[in-house]
């Protein structure tokens, strides 16, 4: 009987300790008090979930009580704990659009969730909303600990994560915002505003438009902005207005095409096919014969790329004074070879490997840590229904001067990046081939004179300056390109 009050008055004590030292939080205090008013978040669920631990050394404490297992050996008791871990991995859902882009992510969620004892379920909806919400469904009902979803659709998990959250399982929202719904507790991503900024500052500096300003010149523009569907797009747009709006309001920058909102830029569900036509619509009515804008800004790498193609279509050649300075964001293997070649300008890298290493440290913390997870952002990312705390990793601008850097932290392979040899060429021989017309035409010549040999020699200084007269008249690009220089001093 005694020693059952004393584990009874032990147990009290235990368990005073503990939720005494839940009310310690390192975390922003405006997310914790968010999440204590609203009963749910970090501060209800820390409640309801510290006694997991302690169950835990109930168990273990029940199990040295018994004969059998005071007499093994400390081998044997860390070999049976091994297996109990086993058996009881508690399951993290990773719930991923689609395996062609998040491959990256997926490696490094599997890796770190299982270093920490986890048992990762990756999914991937290949960019189906109706298959992404049909595993929420099933994983809810398996009862994974927490879900790590990036989503299809923002706006498309209403309704099924309301159940999610009735079965008390965290979210987190991983790399976009999952709207409307107050079932998400934090939110890990790249700061879209930030990166817009970022975009923007660098633009100012490249082409100095503070000194075009003082010499009241102007640069033309055109923008071509993320999904119109994406909340990371708007705050990339938005922070990119924010940096370039007074150069667009005193007329250093001018859009031509007046193409300036987020509803006229954004290209919905960042289709390449879109970005291209539009480019191609936008140089055909606003810089014909040839020209084309200053700078060209954008905002995801295959839109990028997508406008090169229509450059070049239209007849402007990299490398030449016309070609824009063109910006991308989130350094494809496509871009960074673009970017090392020089056909554009500079993309935003962001490494998912510390978005996913990050992520997963803010759920490990959230299921078992005695604080709450670190936010550094507790104001801008407000999803409808509630403010929610973030953690914004540091992105990094990639230009040719330092895309090396992905190589040697191992993002990319020197392979994968390295310019295709047969794009820089291209314009290069155009001078060898047209040098190499005026070698054909002498060859018929000595046939008319080859009669007459004493007079071939005279009059072979008066044809050899006949064909020099047919090269002027076939460099027809480099007639086009004379005026280009003109053109671009008039903008």
């Amino acid at each position: 009987m005694k020693k059952k009050t004393a584990y009874l008055l032990l147990g009290i004590f235990l368990t005073t300790t503990v939720l005494g030292g839940c009310g310690k939080n390192e975390a922003t205090e405006a997310a914790s008090e968010s999440a204590q008013t609203e009963k749910e978040g970090a501060g209800e669920d820390e409640l309801t979930e510290t006694p997991t631990p302690e169950a835990k050394s109930d168990k273990e404490t029940n199990k040295q009580k018994s004969s059998k297992e005071t007499e093994t050996s400390d081998s044997d008791n860390e070999d049976k704990t091994e297996e109990t871990t086993k058996a009881s991995r508690e399951k993290i859902a990773v719930l991923l659009p689609n395996e062609e882009k998040w491959t990256r992510d997926a490696d490094e969620f599997k890796s770190t969730l299982e270093d920490d004892g986890y048992e990762p379920v990756i999914e991937y909806a290949e960019n189906d909303v109706s298959r992404q919400v049909s595993q929420i469904q099933e994983l809810t009902a398996e009862e994974v600990s927490a879900f790590v979803i990036a989503p299809v659709d923002p706006y498309g998990l209403k309704s099924v994560l309301e159940s999610v959250k009735e079965a008390e399982i965290p979210v987190f929202s991983y790399d976009d915002l999952i709207m409307d719904t107050n079932a998400v507790k934090y939110y890990v991503t790249f700061g879209g505003r930030q990166i817009g900024q970022m975009i923007g500052k660098k633009i100012i500096e490249s082409e100095e438009l503070d000194k075009v300003r003082e010499a009241k010149e102007s640069r033309t523009i055109e923008f071509f902005m993320g999904s119109l569907d994406d909340t990371q797009a708007l705050f990339l747009y938005n922070g990119l207005m924010e940096t370039l709006q007074e150069y667009l309001d005193d007329g250093t920058l001018v859009c031509k095409s007046g193409k300036l909102s987020f509803d006229d830029t954004g290209i919905l569900r960042w289709s390449k096919n879109t970005a291209k036509s539009r480019a191609a619509e936008i140089l055909e009515q606003f810089y014909p014969d040839g020209a084309a804008p200053d700078i060209i800004c954008t905002g995801f790498d295959d839109a990028a790329g997508a406008v090169q193609e229509a450059l070049q279509e239209a007849g402007v050649v990299p490398g030449t004074d016309i070609w824009p300075m063109i910006t991308g964001n989130g350094c494809k293997e496509d871009a960074v070879k673009c970017i090392a070649s020089g056909t554009q300008a500079f993309s935003v890298f962001m490494d998912s490997r510390e978005l996913a290493d990050q992520c997963e440290e803010m759920v490990n913390v959230y299921l078992h840590g005695e604080d709450d997870p670190e936010v550094n952002d507790y104001e801008q990312y407000d999803n409808g229904v509630k403010i929610i705390g973030t953690y914004l990793c540091e992105p990094q601008i990639i230009d040719r001067d330092n895309y090396e850097i992905l190589i040697d932290n191992g993002y990319y392979s020197e392979k994968e990046v390295e310019p295709d040899p047969t794009e820089t060429p291209t314009p290069e021989p155009v001078t060898p081939t047209e040098a190499a017309e005026p070698t054909v035409t002498p060859t018929e010549t000595p046939e008319e004179v080859s009669p007459t040999p004493a007079e071939t020699e005279t009059p072979t200084p008066t044809k050899k300056a006949e064909p020099t007269k047919k090269p002027t008249s076939t460099l027809k690009p480099t007639a086009t390109e004379t005026p280009i220089p003109t053109e671009k001093a008039k903008k």
